[in-house]
């Protein structure tokens, strides 16, 4: 190619080039707020969540008179309310949706959110009523718009949480009727199941499950509905002719590995967290360390609101083991109250419920550490757990007796030493599965009670000197599929039966 060739090419693609930045500097308004929403979902995604926060106001800034405006803010509301998990800015964000772009296809998914920030900020009658009137009013003024379904959904989830299972089946059964193949009827499905099984009705809670499945495969409600599943056959099919559990060889740590001092077992996801005297530490499905936290004698573990771990000493509580939670009970005339922490859990709220050896009361905290006021007294508190829907349950160290309180403090029933066709021994720890069963340790045996503590569904122990069998529990926990990790002193290892 000539000198004179080459210039001219080179002058082409300069124009070339010109006119693709031209194009770029002349797109519209609309098409860089569509661009910048998509990318904020992108980033959403991959969980690069403080890019996906930039985006969405990026839009909101940039472009207010977009018609993508009304997404970003849709968009801010849930990520505050499922990530960040602060109902109060989701609230906001859906108020502003409400007054600004009412007129939007995003409005009707904000109504949604103002019943589901009413459901996050407490269970009390008032909050559940103002909740499902919030839902309710979708299909009545948004119809056929796919927030319908939606709010169908959280209207049943409302009543399961407020304890009126007839209420709740009913809705999840409307929804899987008029809407088949929402997704939100999948997780309706799922409810059900909840509601059925606290109701005692295992078989048709296992039915519900089996239609997650077959309806909707490959999804992570499928996922929740086999695991689930797999609970209910252990207590209902599986029993009594075969023990509920059976040793799956599985300890942890790996041998010859040992664990001292163990306080208090939990899981997170797919890991394991021991707390013992020197921290909290975690193992993965290989039965190796993969993580720990360095904490003073920790007593044990519990998660915030946002799923932050939270480490119970006997002075009170730290976040990740390190930054102290400035919990402070009320004075008293001529008296002071230095709390001696035994134990504590967290509702749904993000409350803390912390258990006092010194006064010998359970009390309650908000999430930003403020007292509250008295949960329970009289109750030599020795562990605690906490159900789904902020049932609490109790066990007594000094009579060897479980207490289950619901959400307000109020005793629904006691548990006491001997019952029937059961009797603690040594009971160490207590624990709530997800459909709500509530499992009591006993040194060498599990004890598994319905719900509401009205029945002993099953026992389960293995004969001494065989695999598996446990010699002296400490601690326990259960994962997502139910099951039984125990930590037994006598072998320095937790045993997992399944």
């Amino acid at each position: 190619m000539t000198c004179f060739g080459k210039q001219v090419a080179r002058a082409c693609c300069a124009i070339a080039v010109a006119m693709t930045t031209g194009t770029v500097i002349a797109q519209s308004p609309e098409e860089l707020a569509r661009r910048t929403l998509e990318s904020g979902r992108s980033f959403l995604r991959s969980r690069n969540y403080g890019e996906a926060e930039k985006d969405f106001l990026s839009v909101l800034e940039r472009y207010p008179s977009s018609s993508f405006a009304d997404d970003a803010l849709l968009e801010l509301a849930i990520y505050q309310l499922q990530i960040v998990r602060d109902p109060d800015a989701a609230g906001a964000r859906a108020n502003q949706l409400m007054k600004t772009y009412s007129g939007s296809d995003s409005a009707p998914m904000a109504q949604v959110i103002l019943g589901r920030v009413k459901l996050a900020n407490g269970l009390a009658p008032e909050q559940i009523n103002a909740a499902v009137a919030d839902f309710d009013r979708v299909p009545r003024v948004f119809p056929g718009t796919d927030a319908v379904p939606a709010a169908m959904y959280f209207g049943g989830e409302a009543m399961r949480l407020g304890g009126d299972r007839e209420q709740a089946i009913r809705r999840f059964t409307d929804l899987a009727t008029q809407f088949p193949n929402s997704i939100w009827t999948a997780d309706a499905l799922l409810g059900s199941a909840v509601s059925l099984t606290r109701a005692g009705q295992p078989a048709r809670a296992i039915e519900q499950l089996q239609r997650v499945r077959n309806r909707f495969p490959n999804t992570p409600e499928a996922t929740t509905a086999l695991q689930w599943n797999t609970v209910l056959y252990r207590l209902y099919v599986r029993t009594p002719a075969q023990p509920a559990f059976a040793f799956s060889g599985r300890t942890i740590p790996a041998a010859p590995g040992k664990l001292k001092d163990v306080t208090d077992l939990a899981i997170d996801g797919d890991t394991l967290l021991v707390a013992s005297k020197t921290g909290v530490f975690g193992y993965g499905s290989k039965n190796t360390q993969t993580m720990s936290v360095t904490a003073l004698e920790p007593r044990g573990v519990v998660f915030d609101r946002a799923g932050k771990l939270i480490t119970v000493h006997e002075a009170g509580l730290r976040s990740d083991g390190r930054t102290p939670i400035a919990l402070t009970l009320p004075s008293l005339p001529g008296k002071v109250r230095q709390m001696k922490v035994e134990d504590a859990v967290t509702t749904r709220v993000g409350d803390f419920l912390v258990a006092d050896s010194e006064e010998k009361s359970i009390f309650r905290f908000a999430r930003d550490a403020k007292y509250v006021g008295e949960f329970a007294k009289s109750i030599q508190v020795r562990r605690m757990a906490i159900s789904d829907v902020d049932d609490v349950a109790v066990l007594n160290g000094d009579t060897k007796s479980v207490t289950l309180f619901n959400g307000a403090g109020k005793i629904l029933r006691q548990i006491t030493e001997k019952g029937a066709n059961y009797q603690f021994k040594n009971p160490v720890d207590v624990a709530f599965d997800a459909l709500g069963h509530l499992y009591v340790m006993d040194r060498s045996a599990v004890l598994v009670f319905t719900a509401d503590g009205s029945r002993l569904i099953t026992t389960f122990s293995v004969a001494e000197k065989t695999p598996g069998s446990i010699g002296e529990a400490e601690a326990m926990t259960l994962d997502r599929s139910g099951r039984l990790y125990v930590m037994d002193s006598r072998t320095d290892s937790v045993k997992v039966y399944q």
